[in-house]
């Protein structure tokens, strides 16, 4: 006997670009004969498959009791199916009567649902659209795929959904599980227009999927040449004016200075230029903007709790989990040794002063983010302690307690020992070179009148001995 997928699913496992969510509702069931008596669930599909309002309202009523968010036996919900078929006037009927607009079924919410329609109108689609807006459904959220509500609408070609989603600010830069942004779904399914429109909302052109390939690469494999156009366009114009944004964002290294971020300006060394690519691997570059506004140093990022991103204005739930996984993983990661070894691994003889002012600016961050997760480990144990005294004796996690600050440790007096080297060559450098040159520097007011007065002594000392020698010459030639 087949076995199937909850409705919306596809039965194929490949990689298809559908994944069978815009093929008809599949029943786990067979289909009762004529004569057979039809179940609640298959008259209540049926009625919203064929758009009978008042069928729905009675079953609702009569039949379901109320209970409007009960899952059918495809694993969907009334609203779901009235979504996924785009019965708006079924869909305004299940909200008002307490359908969830979030409630989902292997992780297809009714948003998703209604914008994988793409025979249906529209206009109706846009509807549904706005009417589960209201009801403050989740935008950004991808389902076991990874497709957005926003990559479904690309492939629908519904433009005009597509740009009421990027109206509400959703996130063109979620991935789907082959790596793919909203750019890649757009040259993909040729959809010129919405390319464009994401172009112009701020889309990135050079990000590249997890088989190493780009948007144009992909364009370019379809032999879309609108598509090509559209990218070489704004890949030539693509300049960003803001400087501000630019050096939020660079982190290159020109020159020993970057080493110490902020020495320039006298302030102590805040590593902000870090986080954003912290953020871009833990999958969070949305919240750039929301975390360079608030000014903060890379100490207060790694150290965020929930209630410190839901001050920042980080709303949506499932964006707070992520980032604080990836806190988390920053913190629990492993350091070796050769992360922090530096002169004197090197194993060479002579160093520049260079060479010294760059590795010991490389060390200072790392004790600043050292430091960080030490903090970090104290908090969480405090929030553990009681959980810690039943456990085991030979429990995993006691095992990881005790090596975790031994190793942190390790690192930190590898980096004393670097340090003290690092002094060493210094005193050397200094008793092996000459004392510097003084540097050339503007007069003060003292020096200059001072300079004058000597100037002016010396020319009357001048003109007395000259006088005086012509006087004694005159006299010798008269004798």
């Amino acid at each position: 006997m087949a076995i199937y997928r909850p409705a919306g699913l596809s039965d194929d496992d490949t990689d298809s670009d559908d994944y069978g969510f815009y093929e008809k509702p599949v029943r786990k069931y067979p289909i009762p004969q004529q004569n057979t008596r039809k179940t609640i669930e298959v008259t209540l599909q049926d009625a919203i498959i064929n758009g009978n309002v008042q069928e729905v309202e009675n079953i609702i009523n009569a039949d379901l009791k109320q209970n409007v968010n009960m899952k059918l036996d495809s694993g969907w919900t009334p609203l779901m199916h009235a979504c996924f078929h785009a019965q708006d006037k079924i869909v305004e009927l299940l909200l008002n009567s307490g359908a969830d607009a979030n409630l989902h079924a292997d992780s297809v919410t009714p948003i998703m649902a209604a914008c994988s329609n793409s025979s249906a109108n529209k206009d109706t689609i846009f509807n549904i659209i706005i009417m589960l807006f209201k009801k403050n459904c989740i935008l950004n959220i991808g389902d076991k795929y990874g497709q957005t509500p926003l990559m479904r609408a690309i492939s629908s070609g519904c433009g005009t959904v597509v740009q009421k989603l990027l109206e509400e600010k959703v996130n063109i830069e979620m991935r789907d599980q082959q790596g793919w942004t909203a750019l890649f779904w757009a040259a993909h399914h040729n959809q010129p227009e919405i390319l464009e429109m994401l172009i112009e909302n701020g889309a990135r052109l050079n990000e590249v999927d997890k088989s190493n390939r780009t948007v144009l690469d992909i364009a370019m494999s379809h032999d879309y040449h609108n598509i090509v156009e559209i990218l070489n366009k704004y890949q030539k114009t693509d300049t960003d004016d803001n400087e501000e944004e630019k050096s939020f964002y660079s982190n290159q290294i020109r020159s020993w200075f970057d080493y110490y971020p902020g020495m320039k300006k006298g302030d102590k060394p805040n590593y902000a230029s870090e986080i954003p690519h912290l953020l871009y691997g833990m999958n969070c570059e949305r919240l750039t903007q929301i975390i360079e506004s608030s000014g903060m140093d890379l100490r207060t990022f790694l150290l965020l709790e929930e209630d410190d991103m839901t001050k920042l204005g980080i709303d949506m739930p499932y964006e707070r989990q992520r980032l604080r996984n990836g806190l988390r993983n920053f913190h629990m990661r492993g350091w070796k040794l050769n992360a922090v070894a530096g002169l004197y691994a090197r194993k060479i003889e002579n160093f520049t002063v260079l060479d010294c002012l760059t590795s010991m600016g490389s060390h200072l961050q790392q004790i600043y983010i050292l430091e960080a997760t030490l903090q970090y480990l104290l908090r969480e144990y405090k929030k553990v302690q009681n959980q810690i005294k039943f456990e085991p004796p030979d429990s995993p996690l006691l095992l990881k307690l005790k090596t975790a600050p031994k190793k942190i440790l390790t690192n930190i007096n590898s980096i004393r020992q670097e340090i003290k080297i690092m002094k060493n060559v210094l005193t050397k450098i200094n008793r092996n070179n000459p004392p510097p040159a003084d540097l050339i520097r503007e007069k003060t007011s003292r020096e200059i009148v001072m300079g004058y007065v000597t100037e002016v002594l010396v020319g009357c000392s001048l003109g007395f001995l000259a006088y005086h020698a012509r006087n004694y010459i005159a006299t010798l030639i008269k004798k």
